[in-house]
């Protein structure tokens, strides 16, 4: 044998095996390492997700903010300015139709006939003045002939304004055909109220047409005629008219569902400090306003539930109003507004400076249309005409983000838009509600909303009947008067 050392197999493969394990120790701790690794990964790129929608947000938020300054900064008087004719001419490229326009003068212009108050056609009372003494040295004075006038409208002196108490004394009589006690009613007052019917129209007329908060109207019924109210009294003085008027306001609802052109708009009401939505339905010559927990299709098919298929209904672009089964007239001022707005943005594309225009341009010229004489045939024309005009806003290929969402609200309304071209006497625009509306705006702003569901019913009856009043041009005292005490006689 050689003297070598022999080294054992054995002791090789636990030398091995020791190794393996080491080995498979080492690759198990980076598999979790990678997993781990992995994982924080997927979080980051979901964070990123986040965070990129998040920017997308701000900057979309960013811009409506800024269009909202731009559109408050137009809104705020500024001083006229006359050009300087040494100054260079502006560089700027943009088209001068969203550049600040130059203010004219106000007032009427030089030469033009001056307007002052006209004179009353009444004269109640006629008072001579003449002195009898000189005013500078006192010597006595004879009559003159000639005459200067001086008229003077004016309301009776505060001073002497009181309350007319009156105390009716009724008799029992008694009738010996119907066997049967039987008593007078005074005439126009309402039965079971220790408060005058002419008060009552004070209270509605001060807060329905003054839009005069409680406050006030309690003050003035202490300042000028010392008659002490609470204001629950005048809550309640309120939601009596209301049951007065109720025959009233649902004749007003019919009036609406009959008349061929009909308007309608909503807004947001406070109920409690919970929101609520004020609901206006009008023609020219009468409004219906309701408050309805929803701002949903229902209400909208609830109230012009019953109008005639061929009636035109002048509306925003809403979408509760879509489905009812009616002609639509959208309205171009809603249209031109956020056109407008994109046009005049700082980040403004071409294309949309240049559909603006477009839209502004078919809006004057559908304006001087709808003015002139209604012929069916003539009408006709203009309405293929414009339709293929609208048709061609929406099938071109805009390129800029803006454009779309301007060409987007085009496609949705389509010839909504040019409805009043084959209607008579419908109008372009949705402005009679917006007008109608407002009253009770100010009023929410004003009170800050209804505090009961019931109040909020006596606001939409009582504004209803008084509003129609002024649209029919009627007297509003005499015509509220009777309304009221027909209304108490039946209840």
């Amino acid at each position: 044998m050689l003297g070598y050392p022999i080294k054992s197999r054995d002791e090789d493969k636990r030398k091995l095996r020791c190794h393996v394990v080491r080995l498979e120790a080492a690759n198990q701790k980076h598999k979790f390492a990678r997993r781990n690794l992995e994982h924080k990964n997927r979080e980051l790129e979901k964070q990123v997700k986040d965070l990129e929608k998040q920017v997308d947000n701000l900057e979309k938020e960013k811009d409506c903010l800024r269009q909202q300054r731009d559109r408050y900064r137009n809104m705020v008087f500024k001083p006229n300015k006359k050009t300087d004719k040494s100054e260079p001419p502006s560089t700027d490229n943009s088209p001068k139709e969203f550049s600040d326009p130059q203010k004219k003068k106000r007032g009427r212009k030089k030469g033009h006939k001056g307007t002052g108050r006209k004179k009353p056609e009444r004269i109640d009372k006629i008072r001579s003045v003449y002195l009898t003494r000189c005013p500078i040295c006192g010597d006595a004075i004879k009559r003159g002939n000639q005459i200067n006038e001086h008229i003077v409208e004016d309301i009776p002196c505060l001073e002497k304004m009181k309350p007319e108490v009156i105390k009716y004394e009724i008799e029992e009589q008694w009738c010996c055909r119907c066997k049967k006690k039987v008593r007078a009613k005074p005439f126009g007052v309402i039965p079971n109220s220790r408060l005058g019917i002419n008060l009552i129209l004070f209270v509605m007329i001060q807060k329905y047409g003054a839009k005069s908060s409680w406050g006030s109207i309690i003050f003035m019924l202490s300042a000028f005629f010392n008659i002490k109210v609470s204001q629950g009294g005048l809550v309640k003085i309120l939601h009596r008219a209301r049951d007065w008027l109720g025959p009233y306001y649902d004749k007003i609802l019919e009036e609406v569902r009959a008349s061929a052109v009909k308007y309608a708009d909503e807004t947001s009401h406070r109920l409690d400090g919970i929101t609520q939505w004020l609901w206006g339905f009008f023609t020219k010559e009468c409004a219906y306003y309701v408050i309805e927990e929803s701002r949903g299709k229902g209400v909208a098919e609830q109230n012009l539930g019953g109008s005639h298929e061929e009636d035109v209904l002048v509306r925003d672009d809403y979408g509760a109003y879509t489905k009812l089964p009616l002609k639509h007239q959208s309205c171009w001022a809603h249209l031109l507004r956020v056109s407008r707005e994109a046009a005049n943005d700082a980040k403004a594309s071409k294309e949309v400076i240049d559909l603006h225009k477009q839209l502004k341009d078919m809006f004057k010229k559908l304006s001087r249309i709808i003015e002139l004489p209604f012929n069916k045939k003539q009408r006709d024309k203009y309405h293929k005409l414009y339709k293929k005009e609208i048709e061609n806003i929406i099938g071109q290929k805009y390129e800029n983000r803006d454009t779309k969402t301007i060409q987007t609200r085009i496609t949705n309304q389509y010839t909504n838009l040019i409805t009043a071209v084959i209607h008579e006497n419908v109008p372009l625009t949705n402005n009679l509600s917006e007008r109608c509306i407002r009253p009770l705006v100010i009023i929410r702003k004003m009170s800050g909303g209804s505090r009961s569901r019931a109040g909020a019913k006596t606001l939409s009856v009582n504004m209803s009947i008084f509003q129609t009043i002024k649209m029919k041009n009627l007297p509003i005292i005499p015509t509220l008067k009777d309304y009221l005490l027909c209304g108490a006689k039946k209840s």
